[in-house]
């Protein structure tokens, strides 16, 4: 017995130290192009409404190809479809980069002869978008690392978030690195070589680590009944793990094929008003925060003109910031509920767009770093409340999924919808009116976000003190775990209505 508790405890271990490996080599492998890609267009002779418009389309490209990745995951091997999806995404990405060298040494020459860039030719923006919806499709698979990370933390035992907290890590410290190296070697040596090397070393990660011990639990029987009659699809999931008979014999089995995948998801969708509400608030949140996360950096480049090291750095103050909620979101979570941290993270982001919008050339040495540290109270709570709030919703089985279907809504639409705007309104107005408009914008998505969540935030509050007081933790234990989840599944029940089955019933 002692023995296998050893082996058991050095086996959680393993896999908390591959989740955090993935997590931080993943985001790693993004960080040259999603956080510089923008410049490299703007360098190439695109206006902010150009480069608005292809962000935009890209995202609608990743919006048709989320489902596919993650539906081939929850079918096949996750690991299998992530590596396939990055080695594409090297590809297409090399593809981007021939397809805008010529755009891009014309217009750095014309610059050169006497500061008349704009008026350098680009390739057709045609051409371009394409290329960029191209690369935005391969590299789509960003739902299937998550759920992979997702299932690795539970199985040593810590929440997401402090898994997701060595992505930030790598994502911040990626930033300052990449900008300082492309002011000492050049924008396309420093962009897309960076890319190339952590991406190679991405592939290495998932082929040699993490494919060959895939699948992570033991495969249900084939002859396993089904979870669910009548009930709300993530009810029968909480069954199923409360159940004092075998879980096994309860779950469904994992679907077999892409289109097994796409109808269960449909359903549950269906079943559950809360996930469409935790998905719609994605949406709306996404749009705002496009502010903060895109625009924001072409107004630091046209318009306050800083350098990329200072660029770097605002995007690594805002990363270090996210360190302590990523790392604490458990205890966050247990401690105030998904919906109450949805929304404490959402009325952040009106305040820190008016900060911005006062951050000027003359000021922001010592006002853009102290503003960039709200990001972290705003996205990474935000982010760990949502992920862990879809999974929880959603069917065990379409874990990679329930993820796709978030990064759609936030990343995605919100995404999409967000750039097409704002990149707008930039080009039109400037960065302040930009800035002024948003935080309206987000102030009254967050008002009506309180009162539609305010039921879900009484019965999940209710539900999980509940469930704490019937299955008591030991002195100085997580405080997020099955209680907390339990509660969540119940409060969501409750407030459509339906008596929540307890496992202690007949």
């Amino acid at each position: 017995m002692k023995k296998a508790s050893e082996r058991e405890k050095r086996a959680a271990k393993l896999s908390t130290l591959d989740a955090k490996l993935l997590s931080f080599s993943y985001s790693a492998s993004g960080v040259s192009w999603n956080r510089f890609c923008n410049m490299w267009l703007l360098k190439s002779g695109f206006s902010p409404r150009e480069v608005g418009l292809m962000k935009s389309l890209s995202l609608v490209g990743k919006f048709v190809a989320q489902p596919v990745w993650a539906g081939t995951a929850d079918a096949g091997s996750p690991p299998a479809v992530l590596a396939a999806s990055v080695a594409a995404s090297v590809l297409t990405l090399e593809g981007l980069r021939l397809g805008t060298r010529d755009g891009y040494n014309a217009h750095a020459l014309a610059a050169a002869a006497g500061g008349a860039a704009r008026a350098a030719p680009h390739q057709a923006l045609r051409t371009v978008a394409s290329l960029r919806v191209l690369r935005s499709m391969a590299s789509a698979a960003s739902p299937v690392a998550d759920s992979m990370v997702l299932a690795l933390a539970r199985e040593g035992g810590e929440a997401w978030g402090r898994q997701r907290f060595w992505g930030s890590a790598s994502w911040g410290l990626g930033s300052v690195v990449v900008g300082a190296l492309i002011d000492r070697v050049g924008l396309e040596a420093g962009l897309f070589g960076v890319s190339y090397v952590v991406s190679f070393a991405l592939l290495l990660v998932l082929l040699a680590r993490l494919r060959p011990a895939w699948p992570r639990k033991k495969p249900v029987p084939d002859d396993a009944g089904a979870c669910c009659g009548e009930g709300d699809a993530f009810e029968s999931a909480s069954d199923a793990d409360d159940a004092p008979a075998p879980a096994a014999e309860t779950k469904k089995r994992a679907p077999r094929n892409l289109g097994a995948v796409c109808s269960r998801g449909l359903v549950a969708l269906r079943r559950s008003p809360p996930l469409r509400l935790a998905l719609a608030n994605g949406v709306v949140f996404g749009t705002g925060v496009v502010v903060v996360d895109s625009i924001l950096y072409m107004q630091l480049e046209s318009e306050l003109g800083v350098s990329r090291t200072v660029n770097g750095l605002a995007t690594a103050a805002a990363t270090a910031s996210t360190f302590p909620f990523f790392w604490h979101s458990a205890e966050l979570l247990g401690a105030y509920g998904h919906w109450r941290v949805l929304f404490a993270a959402q009325c952040l982001l009106p305040i820190r767009l008016l900060l911005h919008a006062c951050v000027t050339a003359d000021n922001f040495t010592w006002l853009l770093l102290p503003v960039q540290c709200l990001h972290g109270p705003m996205f990474a709570a935000w982010l760990s409340a949502a992920v862990e709030l879809v999974d929880a919703l959603a069917p065990p089985e379409l874990r990679a999924s329930s993820q796709s279907l978030l990064t759609m809504a936030y990343f995605t639409v919100g995404g999409a919808v967000g750039h097409l705007v704002w990149s707008a309104i930039f080009e039109a107005r400037g960065g302040v009116a930009t800035y002024l408009l948003a935080a309206a914008f987000s102030a009254v998505a967050t008002a009506v976000f309180a009162l539609a969540a305010a039921p879900l935030m009484r019965d999940e509050r209710r539900a999980a003190r509940k469930a704490a007081l019937e299955s008591p933790r030991t002195p100085g234990a997580l405080v997020y775990d099955d209680d907390v989840e339990r509660g969540l599944r119940a409060g969501a029940a409750a407030s459509r209505g339906r008596p929540r089955k307890d496992s202690t019933q007949p």
